[in-house]
């Protein structure tokens, strides 16, 4: 247990001077904890201080005693809330300061759903000094050239802007971003410029490779033209290292009603240990075909008695489109499930519902992140079930320390349409996991092949990377990279009613299906 001395001295980097009697205190307070916790509760303590009005930098017993009910109070709704789905307001945007070096967090509470002109400049501006951040600092980048195997080898970045006026022909490694300027031309661009890029003879390393995504290409700048050799994804970046170099004091990057990230909490990381939590994903869930309705009653029966942490039910929530003179049959069809899912009591007392729109569910626009259904579609559902939540698309979920992203979008034929390279080894929905996690971004294609609100951008990024990435697709896929489980419960209804059941405690990905001899 620290002495008075060390816990005066922890208060004055602070700036703040320990009373004697506050001394002793926080000394008894600290007593029943375990050793190994004292420091991490110490500096919770003093983090609380800043709640606290004070008149003057002197600390009481009075101000330890409130601040250490802050701290408790704190820890309380963690554990009563190990759950959270958070909406895109609530998802701060993470910006790389190339200037000073560090990351900051800007909240979005007060952004403009459309935003202004400034704020597609700064979407592109934000990817890209996010990732050219995360390159360099890579062990290939930051390596010296006298411990290479090959000293003649560099592995230095070049700015484009070097490049202008250049005469001679020079090899270079350059990152940028793949754009067509011109019509039938590619260019490369960075925060300096841009040049033509030829793909003519270039090599391409596993991926999908897409206009608008950001690359490493390596090759001859000749002519003022950058002949491309080889085409690589920028390297990924562990999500541990990527929230040390933040730097944020455990702050929460990752949104929701915390104050501090969920990956520093002891306590939820015992309670994540659980074997028998589960989130049963689900995608395609066509209300209005009667034996997808058949299918969810046999299923909700099987999981009754062992109910999951959460159902994830994905549109699209109807085999046709709907249009808003449509709205009676779509708030009836909602009304239907609340009631087949309110005759399992277990389930709506213990299980949470959330509900993902799909691409032709009835809303305002096909523009990402799309909006929650409609709140008088679903009004007779949430009063059946005030367990269900309806999330935006995407949407992000936090489980005890575990991060969850979750997109309902066709993005593996989204990305195939508009890639410039596709892969020879045929494993697609590998190379479209591996582009995500290397971009940092759910959506690494033009603001034309997938729209998306410029001041909005961020709620798409995956910069630290998540653990789970749920890519609802029509497709069903399960892969992992960096360290983070990527799948699709592909289409509820094509796959013969298959879906995708996760266990947070062993981070696995389990395929079920609802046979006939279930009915």
């Amino acid at each position: 247990m620290p002495t008075k001395k060390e816990l005066i001295w922890s208060f004055q980097l602070h700036g703040m001077h320990l009373r004697g009697d506050a001394a002793s205190y926080l000394s008894e307070l600290l007593e029943p904890l375990p050793r190994e916790e004292h420091k991490k509760w110490v500096e919770a303590v003093v983090d609380a201080m800043y709640k606290i009005p004070l008149a003057s930098n002197e600390i009481t017993r009075e101000a330890i005693h409130k601040a250490a009910q802050e701290v408790g109070n704190e820890e309380n709704d963690e554990l009563d809330n190990i759950l959270e789905v958070i909406d895109i307001y609530k998802i701060p945007r993470l910006i790389y300061n190339e200037a000073r070096g560090k990351f900051t967090l800007e909240s979005t509470v007060a952004h403009n759903l459309h935003g202004q002109a400034a704020d597609k400049t700064a979407l592109f501006m934000n990817r890209y000094s996010m990732i050219y951040s995360r390159t360099s600092n890579h062990e290939l980048f930051r390596q010296q050239a006298m411990t290479r195997k090959d000293p003649s080898v560099t592995y230095s970045l070049t700015k484009v802007v070097s490049l202008v006026g250049t005469s001679q022909q020079i090899k270079v490694l350059v990152l940028g971003l793949l754009t067509k300027l011109v019509e039938g031309k590619y260019h490369l661009e960075d925060d300096t410029g841009n040049v033509e890029v030829d793909l003519t003879n270039a090599h391409f390393k596993d991926g999908l490779f897409t206009v608008n995504s950001i690359l490493l290409v390596e090759g001859w700048f000749d002519n003022n033209v950058l002949h491309a050799e080889a085409i690589g994804m920028p390297p990924p970046e562990p999500a541990k290292v990527s929230r040390e170099r933040m730097g944020l004091n455990n702050e929460n990057y990752f949104g929701g009603s915390r104050r501090k990230s969920v990956k520093a909490t002891e306590r939820l990381m015992q309670l994540e240990q659980n074997p028998e939590a589960m989130f049963v994903v689900l995608s395609d869930v066509w209300l209005d075909v009667i034996e997808v309705m058949e299918k969810l009653q046999v299923m909700f029966t099987g999981y009754a008695n062992f109910p999951p942490v959460a159902f994830i039910l994905c549109g699209n929530f109807f085999s046709k489109r709907r249009v808003s003179k449509q709205m009676s049959e779509v708030r009836k069809a909602f009304g239907a499930l609340g009631s087949l899912i309110a005759g399992f009591p277990n389930l709506v007392e213990n299980t949470k519902f959330i509900f993902v729109p799909g691409p032709t569910d009835l809303g305002p626009s096909g523009i990402f992140p799309r909006p929650p259904i409609l709140q008088y579609a679903t009004e007779l559902l949430r009063k059946a079930v005030p367990s269900a939540c309806f999330a935006t698309n995407p949407c992000r979920l936090v489980y005890c320390t575990q991060e969850i992203v979750i997109l309902r979008e066709d993005m593996v034929a989204r990305m195939c349409r508009n890639c410039v390279h596709f892969p020879q080894d045929g494993d697609v929905p590998a190379h479209v996991g591996k582009t995500m996690v290397n971009q940092g971004h759910l959506a690494p294609l033009s603001l034309f092949a997938m729209p998306v609100y410029w001041a909005l951008d961020h709620c798409l990024m995956l910069h630290p990377t998540p653990d789970v990435i749920i890519v609802a697709d029509k497709d069903s896929f399960t892969t992992s990279y960096n360290e983070a489980n990527i799948f699709s419960p592909g289409s509820f209804v094509s796959s013969d009613f298959s879906f995708k059941v996760y266990y947070p405690a062993t981070r696995q990905v389990e395929e079920s299906q609802i046979r006939e001899e279930e009915r």
